[in-house]
């Protein structure tokens, strides 16, 4: 496609063409940097010409205004309830320290991994190390062997 006129880019940023034809300048613009940059020219050309906001900021006060209000529920400094309370986390975390303390539990935590360091097997890894070894040193031997 060739190049594209400034004046057509104006009309492109004024939007005075069919949507046939913007969506085919619009290809044309993820290609060509020219054209782009004549399309920059055409919107600050046309920037111009569009009437200009007085009073900016008290436009946005007027916009600020219509938005409604959303406000966040204020929580009441009241009495919160007692299953909230920091004293009936501790008074809850020491009575089942002590009930398990007393049913027991805790000693027999320490004979269960008692017995599971005493019957521990070797792992696979360790089981494959070691045929490995011994695989090499009769190797060695073999060769040591033919060696003499």
């Amino acid at each position: 496609m060739s190049h594209i006129a400034l004046e057509e880019w104006k009309n492109y940023a004024r939007d005075e063409m069919d949507d046939h034809k913007r969506t085919e300048y619009e290809e044309h613009l993820y290609s060509c940097d020219q054209c782009m940059s004549l399309y920059m020219e055409a919107v600050e050309a046309a920037q111009d010409e569009l009437p200009s906001i007085e009073g900016p900021s008290l436009y946005t006060e007027q916009v600020m205004e219509r938005i409604p209000v959303e406000r966040d529920p204020v929580m009441k400094p009241g009495k919160r309830p007692w299953y909230e309370e920091k004293v009936f986390h501790y008074v809850l975390a020491t009575a089942m320290t002590l009930i398990l303390m007393a049913s027991g539990i805790f000693g027999e935590l320490t004979k269960i991994t008692t017995d599971f360091e005493k019957n521990q097997q070797p792992s696979f890894t360790e089981n494959i190390l070691n045929k490995t070894t011994a695989l090499l040193d009769s190797v060695e031997e073999i060769e040591e062997q033919e060696a003499e």
